[in-house]
């Protein structure tokens, strides 16, 4: 596994990304299904420039908020998602704060995160990573696939089944899951692709079992 790690950090580089607030990562992170990363920060910048904080877009007419993160695709369900979750919040907690997860167990963080409706495994466990600076792996598209191809989880694992086994510290340890996060991502978006994966360019092809690589003998 420190191999595979210093292998894609040697390719793409160390691997960081900015702190966020809990809530605000939750918003993000909603944002962010189905969609770029640059169409996700589009329609996080022009949701922060729009309303002056998030009791305002909890309040604000539906078709505001659709209106203003169009760029993030499937707006409609979106912004449905982030009111019905803002208004969640505020129901349990009497304000707009996320703060108490810090106190919380990681399965704590998940369960209480995965009780609001449209609100996934993938998107606690980037609350947990991103903001709490917890040892947690997401798992996204690409690092469910590029976990099966190289035989970290079996072919059958769901992506959700696959946050249980890759946050074992026998497959990876607790101070790598960060970074193997991000470079798997990195990875699986220039040369592990989905369809057309082009492995004579992958600085991991010798150690790759190419499970289930299309083309791979």
């Amino acid at each position: 596994m420190r191999a595979l790690n210093r292998r894609l950090e040697s390719r793409y580089g160390v691997a960081r990304k900015p702190r966020l607030d809990p809530l605000d990562e939750l918003m993000l992170t909603i944002l962010s299904q189905s969609t770029s990363d640059t169409n996700r920060d589009r329609a996080y910048e022009a949701l922060r420039a729009r309303f002056p904080d998030w009791e305002s877009v909890r309040a604000a007419p539906r078709a505001d908020v659709e209106e203003t993160i169009r760029s993030a695709g499937l707006w409609k369900q979106k912004a449905r998602v982030l009111q019905e979750t803002l208004d969640a919040i505020h129901a349990r907690q009497g304000q707009l704060d996320l703060s108490h997860l810090a106190a919380l167990r990681d399965d704590e963080v998940i369960d209480y995160l995965t009780s609001l409706r449209g609100v996934g495994v993938k998107t606690a466990a980037c609350v947990l990573c991103f903001s709490l600076g917890r040892a947690y792996m997401p798992v996204d598209t690409h690092v469910h696939r590029l976990a099966g191809r190289l035989g970290l989880i079996g072919p059958r694992v769901t992506a959700d089944r696959a946050h249980e086994s890759l946050n074992r510290d026998n497959v990876v340890p607790a101070e790598l899951r960060f970074d193997f996060h991000i470079q798997l991502i990195r990875h699986g978006r220039a040369v592990c692709r989905a369809s057309r994966p082009d492995c004579d360019a992958c600085v991991l092809e010798d150690l790759c079992p190419k499970i289930g690589v299309p083309g791979a003998v």
